[in-house]
This record gives C-alpha cells, structure tokens and sequence, in this order.
C-alpha cells in the first residue's frame, strides 16, 4: 500500500499480487477516522507493507507537513500489523497532476484523484527500488 499523506486529504494506492504495478486505490479525508479507514483496507487487501511518502522540504529548514507525516507512520506502526516505511514523495503530486491531465486530454478515465494517483507513484517507486535490489 502507498500512502501520500496530506493535510486535508490521503491518498491510497495498492499493488498488483506479484508487487510490479502501483494502481490508484481511494482518498479519505484526514480526520478522526483515518487510521480506522486504512486498517479496514489493510485487512481487506492482506496488505503486508504500507509506504508512506516522504515530505521533503526541497530548500531545507523545519518542514511541518513531514513531521506530522512521521507521526501517522508511526501510527500506523502501532494500529496495524504492517512493516511501514517511507519513501521519498518528491514531486508526484505534480507528476501525477501532469499524468491525469494527459489522461483528461486525451479523453481517458477523467475521476482518478491527483491524492490517489500521488500514492501510486510513491508506491511504484518503492516497487521498482525494491525489484531491482532481488
């Protein structure tokens, strides 16, 4: 599982059985009952590693939203049975933002949200670092 964790909202994204493809999952908001949400899946899907992007603060200094990033990794070390780790986000928000526009251009499935599409691409970076280390 991919996770792209955001202020307002959460992108989730899964993977195939054979840990090759990240797809777009959902989007839940970040309230009271995130935590809850994802646990769900993760029993839903049997999901065994969530990876959480990583924030990183591209000119240095305090960076907020990744401190409250580690703090959700952490609770979701605590509220599920899942190995977490992160991984760099750098920029798939904005390359996922240029993905669906392509896709809305050329009048592909326009209801993918960027939240999702982000934690896919931090989810199929994981996997291809990972598919190469094997």
């Amino acid at each position: 599982m991919g996770i792209d964790y955001g202020e307002r909202r959460v992108g989730v994204a899964l993977s195939d059985d054979g840990h090759t493809f990240a797809f777009p999952h959902t989007v839940y908001e970040n309230n009271d009952t995130l935590i809850r949400s994802i646990r769900s899946v993760v029993e839903k899907e049997s999901v065994g590693t969530i990876v959480v992007g990583e924030a990183e603060n591209p000119v240095g200094g305090e960076n907020t939203i990744q401190r409250r990033t580690m703090i959700f990794a952490e609770a979701l070390r605590v509220a599920t049975p899942c190995n977490v780790a992160t991984w760099s986000e750098a920029y798939s928000s904005a390359e996922a933002r240029r993905a669906l526009e392509e896709r809305v251009r050329t009048r592909k499935d326009k209801h993918v949200p960027v939240d999702s599409a982000a934690a896919a691409i931090i989810l199929q970076r994981y996997l291809d670092a990972h598919k190469t280390q094997e």
